[in-house]
């Protein structure tokens, strides 16, 4: 069954149910298994998201957050993941989690990618995933056309995290990605879109070309579109 969009109508009120959905699933996760994993998306439409996470009352202590993507930057970088949601998510009460970082200072493009596995497989299963959807249909840094995407789609691939190299038209930049055997490792991902370009991407026969067919078509968790205009 393929997952119908829920519509809000108001960004605000997205970002409201959002939240409450993600500390829905992680406190349950917790209480099921003693522990739970966060895996977060990065990008502007998530922050407010993060902000309401950091107020409501959870488990934190027994939670990891790690990022779903992060671009081959430090965390200082103005475009870095981790440091969006260091600013937005670990703050007040939610600073209890404990953090896995995709990015490595020091190590190399494809050694960061290794050295986050580790942490990575320590988060999982999750309690929750938060992605966002591409106007190309990426999600994570799984992007159309790049070389590791194949890999990056297997569902029985053994790896977690890939280094994803720049390639045209996107990413501009080297990337590090969880892949959709690591992303699927939970019992909730939650896509968040807003505007009518991905409404229209999301509603109806989604096109099995793009990368995020890969998410709505498996039937290892549970998926949730949350949109609003």
């Amino acid at each position: 069954m393929m997952p119908k969009l829920e519509a809000f109508g108001s960004r605000e009120a997205l970002y409201d149910a959002t939240a409450s959905i993600l500390v829905d699933a992680l406190t349950n996760a917790v209480a099921a298994s003693g522990r739970a994993g966060f895996a977060a998306t990065g990008g502007t439409t998530p922050a407010p998201v993060y902000d309401r996470l950091a107020t409501l009352t959870a488990p934190w202590d027994k939670i990891t957050v790690t990022l779903t993507d992060e671009r081959f930057v430090p965390p200082t970088d103005p475009s870095s993941n981790e440091g969006l949601v260091r600013r937005h998510l670990l703050v007040g009460e939610a600073a209890k989690a404990s953090f896995a970082p995709l990015y490595f200072e020091g190590l190399s493009h494809s050694g960061s990618a290794r050295a986050a596995e580790p942490g990575v497989e320590a988060a999982t299963p999750f309690g929750a995933v938060l992605l966002g959807v591409g106007p190309d249909g990426h999600f994570a840094s799984l992007f159309p056309g790049n070389p590791v995407l194949a890999q990056g789609l297997d569902p029985r691939s053994d790896r977690l995290v890939l280094d994803v190299p720049p390639s045209d038209p996107a990413p501009d930049i080297p990337r590090l990605s969880l892949t959709l055997a690591a992303l699927t490792r939970t019992d909730l991902i939650v896509l968040l879109v807003t505007g009518a370009a991905k409404k229209a991407l999301l509603e109806g026969d989604v096109d099995p070309a793009l990368p995020v067919a890969a998410i709505l078509k498996q039937d290892r968790a549970k998926v949730r579109i949350l949109w609003a205009e």
